[in-house]
């Protein structure tokens, strides 16, 4: 009777678990505008947290060291930029985005997101018949650190199989740069190089043309600049001298300040590189 009784509860635990999971992998994309909101959040809760001091006693607090990604291993190699767009492809602007980098010779890495790879297939190939990278940037954009671990490997790995139809990706960037030590184990056993960003160039603050008092807590780009989206991306890679620069590709304003901003970069004489380049990212690309 108790035996009967034990497999009955571990079948009904089985049941639950598989259907908590269906209903998990049943993530719906976020909208364009739900992506600058969260942003916005993220970006300002950073900023907080950024300034927040250490106490007399919180050396005895434990730290998650996992908590954020967003940092690039290798130090800013002067006058290099590499070019990275992400939650993407977008049917209309990131053709034009692919038309810009060509006239300028320049190579990028584009993050996707899984749920939209479907019916997209041509237009990812052409990123890689044009010399580009294709990352994995999971499947729905969630922030990762409220997932369960079934779920985050839903998010990494059904997006992995999707992009292996095209090449085998090496690039993994997580949604908001939220990690957990969980998720880093798993994209790593696939095969991933984590890649954050040296320079977060607030397009999705800019995808109306001017960032807005609240999102400009993140930004704090100067009145000068805050409808000038190129201005301002060139302002902050003066200050850091180069490195990785985060776009996104769902923006119609980025498609249409990318021509300007490459002319600025190369003017002031900054150099675009792969972020596959041994010589400028020797540890992001380490074994």
């Amino acid at each position: 009777m108790k035996s009967s009784l034990l497999a009955a509860v571990s079948i009904f635990s089985f049941i639950s678990t598989l259907s908590y999971a269906q209903n998990e992998d049943a993530s719906q994309l976020p909208t364009e505008q739900e992506l600058i909101e969260r942003q916005t959040e993220f970006g300002a809760r950073r900023v907080r947290e950024n300034m927040n001091q250490w106490g007399l006693f919180d050396i005895f607090k434990p730290r998650n060291q996992c908590k954020y990604a967003i940092q690039v291993p290798d130090s800013v190699t002067r006058g290099t930029i590499a070019l990275t767009f992400d939650d993407g492809p977008n049917a209309v602007t990131t053709p034009k985005i692919l038309d810009v980098l060509k006239a300028h010779n320049a190579k990028a890495t584009f993050f996707v997101l899984g749920g939209k790879i479907k019916g997209h297939e041509a237009l990812l190939q052409r990123i890689l018949d044009e010399g580009h990278h294709l990352g994995n940037h999971s499947y729905s954009h969630p922030n990762f650190h409220d997932l369960s671990s079934a779920k985050t490997e839903s998010e990494v790995e059904s997006t992995d199989k999707l992009l292996r139809q095209f090449n085998v990706p090496t690039f993994f960037r997580y949604p908001y740069g939220n990690s957990t030590c969980n998720a880093n184990d798993l994209i790593s056993s696939l095969g991933y190089h984590i890649v954050g960003w040296d320079i977060d160039t607030c397009d999705w603050a800019y995808a109306d043309g001017k960032v807005s008092d609240k999102e400009n807590q993140t930004c704090m780009a100067p009145e000068s600049l805050r409808n000038d989206y190129a201005g301002y991306v060139l302002r902050e890679v003066q200050k850091t001298q180069g490195g990785v620069l985060l776009m996104h590709d769902i923006h119609q304003n980025t498609a249409d300040s990318l021509d300007r901003l490459l002319t600025l970069l190369e003017d002031a004489n900054y150099r675009f590189v792969s972020l596959d380049d041994l010589n400028i990212f020797p540890r992001l690309n380490k074994k």
